[in-house]
């Protein structure tokens, strides 16, 4: 039996399926597109990609800073990744300050 790693080796793309899923559910929406999950790994980049059961509430309210872009831009951007990942199965939109050409997409979606 091989011996287990030590904490800071362990390949955290090793992880089952499953066990990534539970870890990304615990995450909100800007941890999710504006965070660290696709810095972590191939397979994280996957698994946020492919469980639209993650973006089926979408609340993009409280939406960090992120330069270089404005808020408004970044807000665009995160809209369009969340309901292009939900892939239709959004149930819960939450979002303030929204203009006409915001609610046409997601109207649109």
């Amino acid at each position: 039996m091989p011996e287990p790693r030590e904490p800071w080796e362990r390949d955290w793309a090793e992880l089952p399926a499953d066990s990534i899923s539970c870890v990304l559910h615990k995450l909100n929406l800007p941890e999710l597109l504006l965070g660290g999950v696709a810095e972590v790994c191939r397979s994280w980049r996957r698994a946020a990609r492919e469980e639209p059961e993650l973006w089926r509430r979408i609340d993009v309210r409280e939406l960090p800073d992120v330069p270089p872009f404005t808020w408004r831009a970044t807000l665009e951007n995160v809209m369009r990744s969340a309901l292009r990942l939900c892939a239709g199965q959004c149930h819960t939109f939450l979002a303030k300050n929204l203009d006409d050409g915001l609610f046409m997409l997601i109207a649109q979606r």
